[in-house]
């Protein structure tokens, strides 16, 4: 098999999905909520540490809990609302890239989503080899079947508001800035921000889990731990970064919370919390009891306090 000879034998794989939703609302279900969606556990370099991914800056993203993070492709072309265009190459470099073209049909009442995959002659003699990787029931059907499963929304949704409000509230006081340098032993307005993110980070990651019907864990450590908080720092580079970070990856923790059914939001996670280094809970509580109710009356409150004391 020769590199000139491959586009004619190796055609496109293509999936398709229908959602009862408008085309602008499936694009932005597609797009900024990738991070909720995307089968991360079984289609993401992370594995188990793998939280989220996200467009951002031409790119599109993965994010593990502790901050890490992997390039999956680059954005050739942004068509909203009806199409996108990635070169892509999850875990490797541009030049070893394919193409997926993601459009989005106006079908009335419904919008047809349709992934095709092609360029497979950038990859010469392993071509074949890795277009079947993409072919079979766990490649983009499997993909676009989770995505079918946040884009058709659940009657029976968790009330999120109360969630909302909270971390409304958070990060309007982080946008009030104003900040002076913390007490001694406490943490600044950024390594604040930084582990509020890397929390939910941490919570998207249990949430992918529950799905799966993974054995899971939530634990805060790493979200305490300097070096994670100022890596996020560094990458997020200021304030409004953060904000605008932490922000995004709250509506993810939102969006993976409205997939969960009733049954699943009551899965009994073991749940292991620091404060100040020392061992708060270590015991399984029911994943709706730490992920709305815990984080909109305790957690969300008690750093919007912390970024009040801050201010000189």
């Amino acid at each position: 098999m020769t590199k000139d000879s491959l586009p004619q034998q190796l055609p496109p794989v293509v999936r398709a999905a229908d959602v009862r939703r408008p085309p602008a609302a499936t694009f932005a279900a597609f797009t900024q909520q990738i991070g909720s969606w995307w089968p991360l556990p079984t289609h993401g370099l992370f594995g188990s540490e793998s939280a989220s991914v996200s467009f951002r800056d031409g790119l599109l993203v993965e994010q593990a809990t502790d901050g890490r993070e992997a390039v999956w492709a680059h954005v050739l072309e942004w068509n909203e609302p009806t199409m996108v265009s990635l070169a892509w190459h999850p875990g490797r470099e541009r030049s070893e890239a394919s193409q997926v073209d993601v459009s989005f049909e106006d079908h009335g009442e419904s919008t047809r989503v349709v992934i095709e995959h092609r360029g497979w002659e950038a990859f010469g003699d392993d071509a074949a080899s890795r277009r079947l990787g993409y072919v079979g029931p766990n490649a983009w059907g499997y993909v676009l079947d989770h995505f079918a499963d946040v884009a058709e929304e659940r009657e029976d949704a968790v009330d999120t508001a109360a969630l909302e409000n909270a971390y409304s509230l958070f990060y309007s006081e982080a946008a009030e800035g104003g900040f002076g340098p913390p007490p001694e032993g406490e943490w600044s307005a950024e390594q604040t921000l930084a582990h509020v993110a890397l929390n939910d980070a941490a919570m998207l990651a249990v949430c992918q889990a529950i799905v799966h019907q993974n054995t899971t864990r939530f634990e805060n450590e790493v979200c305490h731990d300097p070096q994670v908080l100022r890596a996020w720092i560094e990458a997020s580079t200021d304030i409004p970064g953060l904000i605008e970070r932490g922000r995004h990856v709250a509506a993810l923790v939102g969006a993976a919370l409205r997939r969960l059914s009733p049954e699943q939001l009551q899965t009994a996670v073991h749940c292991r919390l620091l404060h100040n280094g020392d061992v708060m809970v270590d015991r399984e509580l029911p994943w709706f009891a730490v992920a709305v109710e815990t984080q909109a009356d305790m957690h969300l409150p008690a750093h919007v306090e912390q970024l009040q004391n801050l201010r000189a």
